[in-house]
């Protein structure tokens, strides 16, 4: 029998300007994410719902070697890639190794290395589980 591998990514902080994450594998934290506030999942400006998604290896020009969800509820081309503030995604989750601020908005630092990084320990292929670490997060 076939088995995908978990990785879970665990939302630590919602604000109105971004969503902050830990990624974890084998119950080990490899990045920090960033990804769009909660808008109720509109396309390109908010994050995603929270769910179990497959993951696969996806390339295209301006993306290669990158991953991307499947079966995203009303979305498309959801990836993990490379940035450091929201301004660097249009509703994929970016990685880093580090939290930050820019501006006085969250940011990551550090995300081509870690990103490159991922690309040795993750497999092509797995399931993303992303939760929120606690119900109660603030959102303001």
């Amino acid at each position: 029998m076939f088995r995908l591998d978990k990785v879970l990514l665990q939302r630590t902080k919602l604000t109105k300007y971004g969503t902050r994450g830990v990624l974890f594998y084998d119950n080990e934290r490899i990045a920090h994410t960033l990804e769009n506030p909660w808008l109720n999942n509109q396309r390109q400006i908010s994050c995603i719902p929270v769910g179990e998604y497959r993951v696969r290896s996806y390339s295209s020009e301006k993306y290669p070697d990158h991953w991307i969800l499947e079966n995203v509820e009303s979305r498309s081309y959801i990836l993990i890639h490379e940035g450091n503030t929201v301004k660097d995604t249009l509703g994929c989750i970016l990685v880093g190794d580090t939290i930050s601020q820019y501006n006085n908005k969250p940011a990551i630092r550090n995300s081509k290395r870690t990103f490159n990084n991922l690309k040795n320990i993750l497999p092509n292929s797995f399931i993303l589980k992303i939760e929120e670490q606690d119900s109660k997060i603030k959102t303001n």
